[in-house]
């Protein structure tokens, strides 16, 4: 559900979502089969209740009986911690035995529906089956009458509301776990390096998730001419803080001449060494040959084949040259080379001419004067100057040296830089030079070049621009606009360090505020809406008027009360308890105790009716503080509740017991009696017999019968002062038997002890009794009287206690007696 959100956002993936149609909604509930406990077993650990303890359940109605401090409240416990109730407590161990408590271990066993096998809650985790018995307390009476309550059982559909908000509840917790992940601002770190004032600082705190990359790219980056305009302006504000402005101007421009110079003089090296000028004088080199060859065919075609060798070769040539400027400048001054006329000698032997030797000049002079031999000569004379630039150009010189070292003091990586660069250059030349020198062709290796005269020139405009600031920046304000320029620039080149935090911390926003579009997809408000609308409709009337049809049932119609909605919250609406008259002013203020616990057992009732869960109910003392009148009533209505659903009472009141048992026999109600005891082995002991004053007559019989067995052992095994202790208990309860068999038996229940009201309608029953009827329980409760605890007797008069034999006839009259009278009334 968390990536569905996120989804819609950018924040995960895109989900292949399917809205739910009417399809998916079932026309009506299917049935929920009914849970009803069977056992608690507790084995160790609950408050002071003794080990190994099991305390059954019946199908429709079980009446739990102990008085106070026997243990129930430690069961309750158990109950409340598994099952539906308003307040959970805290399980605590025995604090009071002078020991580490020892961890809880109990068992809660239970069954749904007609499943053969109960299932069993052993306290670990929820469970949603048994959390479908609802427990009523004192706790759960209070949030009735005190607080707004929503009404946990609903009719089906309307607990989609719930889970809805639970569900967006789930994905709200996910999503601030998340976003708050992303609450860490790297930005705050960044602004406190970025001087303040500058436009990278107002850039930078007005930076959100709106903000483009691109313009923080633009801000964060400096060009070339801006890097160096930083350079510039640094340098200048160093050069102004200087003793002598002036001087320091003059030193500059110096410098700033020899940078120049140096400047032209790696131009010169960079263009002679040039790939261009390289493959210029390689190329004249090879052109040279091609004429060379072209001239030595020419010069085989023209001299006769006597000729010495090497004859019109280029040494040759050098010679006929150096003869020709040797007659034009001393020996025949103003004639045309050569002089062949009569009288002429040799320029070279100074010998005569004859007719041949003049012919055979003329023929060096035709050749030499040819196109291609005089080609060839220029192409000789190109070539040499070619090779004496390489070899004479300077790269790495004493003067650069110093010059670099001078460059070095404040541009140490641009003075290395040139240092590195003259040094490949020079390998460069030597590569060049040396393949000339040697005809061969230039190897494949050879170097690179660098060119970086650039470098060179821009220093010499920096310098040649600070000499500028220094001579124009006199005012303050001039100092004040270049410090201004620098901070700004300075903060770019903060903001360029830092970009990709930026960047990311742009990403960090987008995603803070996509999470916070999402949240605003959690909230309930409209869930609350919803479920408010609907739950008037469906829930409110009927719950409004089975609350006022439960207080009918009570008896409760001396104050008007009436439950009113409360407003909605989290897809719930909830409801409250209000005085119809007055609904400002809080219950508690104005009706009793008993009338409060009323109310509350009648909105718990009327809570029930709003769904189709016939799951078992337990009530803790719901009469604890009741008033006489509603004490009946409450019985009654428990009492009918469980021909519909299993029903559990908790209680210490023998006479709401006795009202419990009543109408569980006249409405034919299947009831199991548990009764709990503190005994020297703890509390909560669990006995399936109640106490002897809730028995019924029957009841009291069989319990006068097996107390006499052990009576008997008494007196069998000796120990006579015990048994006539015991006998004389016996005596005593077979009385109260006896007064328990005239209201029950023989005035058949007209009245009775702890019942306020007067059965009239059973007077035809009681027409049947006879003198005999009287009689015999006269007799009875005058022969029990004599051994009554209390009654001091004369010595004289004192009479023996009977024997196991007698006792046990005595008991056998009253079940005869009994069941005499209920023979004949059949």
């Amino acid at each position: 559900m968390t990536d569905i959100c996120k989804s819609a956002y950018g924040l995960a993936e895109q989900q292949a979502v399917a809205p739910l149609t009417s399809d998916d909604v079932p026309a009506e509930a299917a049935g929920n089969a009914p849970v009803s406990l069977l056992s608690i077993f507790h084995h160790r650990g609950v408050n002071a209740l003794a080990e190994d303890q099991t305390l059954k359940f019946g199908p429709n109605l079980t009446v739990v009986y102990g008085d106070n401090a026997a243990g129930k409240s430690g069961y309750i416990r158990i109950l409340k911690s598994a099952c539906r109730a308003r307040g959970q407590e805290q399980i605590l161990g025995n604090v009071t035995s002078g020991t580490t408590p020892l961890s809880p271990v109990v068992s809660i066993k239970y069954g749904v529906g007609a499943e053969e096998q109960p299932r069993e809650w052993t306290g670990e985790g929820d469970d949603s089956s048994i959390s479908r018995v609802s427990v009523f307390d004192t706790q759960c009476a209070a949030v009735y009458l005190t607080e707004k309550t929503d009404v946990a059982f609903r009719p089906f559909g309307l607990d989609l509301f719930d889970k809805l908000v639970k569900a967006c509840k789930s994905v709200r917790a996910k999503l601030e776990a998340e976003r708050n992940a992303l609450s860490a601002d790297a930005l705050s770190t960044i602004q406190v390096e970025i001087p303040h004032g500058t436009a990278a600082a107002k850039f930078l705190a007005g930076i959100s998730s709106l903000t483009r990359p691109e313009t923080v790219r633009a801000m964060a980056s400096l060009s070339s001419e801006e890097s160096a305009r930083l350079a510039e302006l640094e340098k200048s504000l160093g050069d102004l803080q200087a003793n002598d402005p002036v001087k320091l101007a003059q030193q500059l421009d110096l410098r700033a001449g020899r940078v120049e110079a140096f400047a032209r003089q790696l131009k010169n090296i960079e263009a002679t060494l040039s790939a261009g000028a390289i493959a210029e004088v390689f190329t004249v080199r090879a052109e040279g040959y091609r004429r060379a060859g072209k001239a030595k065919r020419l010069c085989e075609g023209a001299f006769p084949a006597n000729m010495l060798p090497g004859t019109g070769a280029e040494t040759w040539t050098a010679l006929w040259e150096a003869a020709r400027q040797f007659s034009q400048e001393s020996a025949y001054p103003a004639q045309t080379f050569p002089v062949v006329d009569d009288g002429a000698v040799c320029v070279l032997c100074q010998q005569d001419l004859d007719h041949a030797a003049g012919h055979r000049l003329k023929q060096f002079e035709a050749f030499v004067a040819s196109t291609t031999e005089k080609e060839l000569r220029e192409l000789r004379e190109s070539l040499s100057q070619l090779k004496k630039t390489f070899i004479d150009v300077p790269i790495v010189t004493p003067a650069a040296e110093d010059l670099l070292n001078e460059i070095r003091i404040e541009h140490a990586p641009l003075a290395d830089s040139i240092a590195a660069a003259l040094l490949t250059n020079e390998e460069r030349r030597n590569a060049v030079v040396s393949a000339l020198a040697e005809n061969r062709d230039l190897v494949a290796d050879c170097p690179e070049l660098v060119s970086i005269a650039h470098e060179a020139d821009a220093l010499a405009a920096q310098l040649r621009s600070r000499i500028k600031t220094l001579r124009d920046s006199a005012t303050s304000q001039m100092r004040d606009a270049m410090f201004s320029e620098v901070l700004e620039l300075r903060a770019r080149g903060l903001l360029a360090r830092h970009q990709q935090a930026i960047l990311d911390d742009i990403e960090r926003r987008k995603k803070y505020a996509a999470y916070g579009l999402c949240l605003d997809e959690t909230k309930t408000q409209t869930i609350t809406q919803k479920s408010t609308a609907v739950t008037k409709t469906a829930v409110s009337l009927k719950l409004k008027q089975r609350f006022k049809d439960e207080l009918a049932q009570l008896g409760f119609r001396h104050v008007e009360v009436e439950l009113r909605e409360a407003g909605g919250s989290d897809g719930v609406l909830y409801h409250k308890l209000a005085l119809t008259r007055a609904p400002g002013v809080e219950l508690p203020k104005v009706v009793s105790e008993g009338e409060q616990r009323c109310l509350s057992i009648a909105a718990f009732f009327a809570e029930l009716s709003t769904a189709d869960d016939p799951s078992g109910i337990v009530f803790d003392d719901p009469v604890s503080s009741l008033d006489y009148k509603y004490r009946e009533a409450v019985a009654r209505r428990l009492v009918v509740e469980s021909e519909a659903r299993q029903v559990i009472v908790f209680t210490h009141d023998v006479v709401f017991l006795l009202f419990l048992k009543q109408y569980a026999a006249e409405l034919n109600i299947d009831q199991l009696d548990q009764h709990i005891r503190q005994l020297s082995k703890g509390a909560g002991v669990c006995e399936e017999e109640l106490p002897w004053v809730a028995l019924p007559v029957k009841k009291k019989i069989g319990h006068l019968k097996n107390a006499r067995q052990a009576a008997d052992k008494l007196f069998r095994d000796g120990h006579q002062d015990a048994y006539e202790k015991d006998a004389k208990h016996l005596y005593g309860l077979l009385r109260e038997a006896w007064e328990r068999a005239l209201e029950e038996v023989l005035l058949n229940g007209i009245v009775e002890r702890y019942r306020p009201s007067v059965q009239t309608q059973r007077l035809a029953m009681i027409s049947d009794v006879t003198d005999e009827d009287c009689q015999a329980l006269d007799a009875a409760m005058t022969k029990c009287s004599r051994w009554l605890p209390g009654h001091d007797q004369a010595a004289a008069a004192r009479a023996p206690v009977p024997e196991p034999n007698e006792l046990k006839d005595d008991i056998d009259a009253l079940e005869n007696w009994v069941a005499a009278i209920q023979k004949r009334r059949r």
